[in-house]
């Protein structure tokens, strides 16, 4: 009799096609959030997702002067809420001391990630350079002490 290993009564390939096949949708759904109306972003190509930690605190995004009109939500604007989580794209770009996380929606430079913050995307950074991708991370839009919007990036998962 052949021994077919089980997580919690499914077959280990059964759970394993589940979790592929719900990878696909989310970048799917991903894509088409990017592509939709609204302060998203459009690609032309498929980027590489960050896999998000989210047990771990999110980095707080230095916000440009003119970020806080883009971070405003359009779909509702009579009653926006008071937090939601978008996608972003990030990018490396070199700082006067060293190297910094830029966050963007769409063309739209949102903000900066500290030096230190951003040492926590290199590795993702890399991979999508060396696979010619845009890279797409989840944030957090909230709102601050003072009730301007803040936006906040989740780290990705510890290889």
């Amino acid at each position: 009799m052949t021994c077919i290993p089980t997580v919690q009564g499914a077959r280990v390939s059964d759970w394993l096609g589940n979790l592929g096949s719900r990878w696909h949708k989310a970048v799917r759904d991903v894509k088409e959030q990017l592509q939709g109306p609204g302060p998203d972003m459009t690609l032309a190509r498929e980027p590489l997702l960050v896999r998000c930690d989210r047990s771990r605190p999110a980095a707080d995004v230095i916000l440009d002067p003119d970020a806080q009109r883009r971070l405003t939500p359009t779909r509702n604007p009579a009653s926006p809420p008071g937090f939601s989580e978008i996608f972003v794209l990030l990018a490396e770009a070199a700082g006067d001391d060293g190297q910094h996380t830029e966050v963007y929606m769409g063309e739209h430079r949102l903000g900066t990630l500290t030096t230190t913050d951003s040492a926590d995307f290199r590795a993702v950074l890399a991979a999508a350079k060396s696979q010619d991708k845009p890279v797409a991370g989840e944030a957090i839009r909230d709102r601050d002490a003072g009730g301007a919007w803040a936006l906040h990036v989740y780290r990705p998962e510890l290889t």
